[in-house]
């Protein structure tokens, strides 16, 4: 019998988020070629995991009885993987973070200043254009130490996590814009504005569109950017309006635009401080940690998950 770990991050993949759309979309794979995958597994291993109609996806009682199983064989080969390279490296003093462009860019060189003062010698690696799936998928496969950024509630499992901040949704306007001399705006006036945007496959974008959809707000997007830094900087050029998490306020932007509060309703995500659970961490990377969090415990926006 030859299985595959890439056959077993499958069926977890599927398992996990019911279904194969989600499932191909977390792996970066189509969704014909995810089911192959699991088809060759299921015939590996001689048994049916999944019971497949046109509407659902359950597992079979042997799926259910494997899926622990395949989640443990996956979690004990990422340790294994990153302890070797943990080894490697705490004679290296390396600390590697992958981090969303944004909280790069605003609200990290403090945090790495302030770890400075005390580790002059640690060489630290930014993995700073990573989007939340990639900060996920590099933490759970031992790539990076540590991942700061937003995670979606079925992601948890994994991870040893701290929230950081609430992540709340502001619309971003250019400030002669009328709904900038607003104190806030409720999803339902935004009306038809013209809209800088996300990629759909883009977790931002999902919420977005959910809250508009929600809202009955027709937006027109006229530019699809990956950045939030873009969006920012052509609201800032008068192109169009922005929603964007609150933070990235803190982009040097000048007086040309506008952040104001979206309610109605408000909507709100976790940033997260994440870290492989029940991982050993380097002793470079548990500092890096105890400063975030101290900074964080002083701001009072500290919530421990475990």
């Amino acid at each position: 019998m030859n299985v595959t770990v890439r056959q077993l991050r499958g069926f977890v993949a599927v398992a996990q988020l019911s279904g194969f759309s989600a499932a191909a979309t977390r792996l970066h794979l189509t969704q014909s070629a995810l089911s192959a995958l699991v088809r060759t597994l299921e015939d590996a291993i001689g048994v049916p995991l999944f019971e497949r109609t046109t509407r659902s996806v359950k597992l079979t009682d042997a799926g259910r009885d494997f899926l622990p199983h395949a989640e443990k064989m996956l979690i004990d080969l990422h340790r294994a993987v990153a302890g070797t390279r943990q080894h490697a490296e705490r004679a290296r003093g390396r600390l590697v973070i992958a981090v969303s462009p944004t909280f790069a860019w605003t609200l990290l060189p403090r945090l790495l200043a302030q770890y400075r003062e005390d580790n002059p010698d640690v060489r630290v690696v930014l993995r700073d254009e990573a989007t939340p799936r990639q900060i996920r998928r590099l933490v759970q496969e031992g790539e990076a130490d540590i991942g700061i950024g937003p995670l979606e509630r079925g992601e948890r499992g994994w991870f040893a996590i701290d929230v950081l901040m609430d992540d709340e949704l502001m619309l971003a306007c250019p400030a002669a814009h009328p709904l900038a001399a607003r104190e806030r705006v409720a999803w339902g006036e935004l009306g038809e504005l013209p809209l800088i945007g996300f990629a759909r496959d883009n977790a931002l974008e999902a919420v977005i569109e959910q809250s508009l959809a929600a809202s009955g707000a027709r937006l027109q997007t006229l530019y699809e950017v990956a950045s939030i830094a873009t969006a920012a900087a052509l609201v800032a050029q008068g192109l169009g309006v922005a929603i964007l998490p609150s933070y990235a306020q803190q982009l040097q932007l000048g007086e040309r635009i506008r952040f104001r509060p979206l309610v109605d309703p408000v909507v709100k995500r976790d940033l997260c401080l994440l870290r492989l659970r029940d991982r050993a961490m380097p002793p470079a990377a548990q500092r890096f940690i105890e400063v975030v969090l101290a900074n964080l415990r002083e701001r009072g926006s500290l919530r421990a998950e475990g």
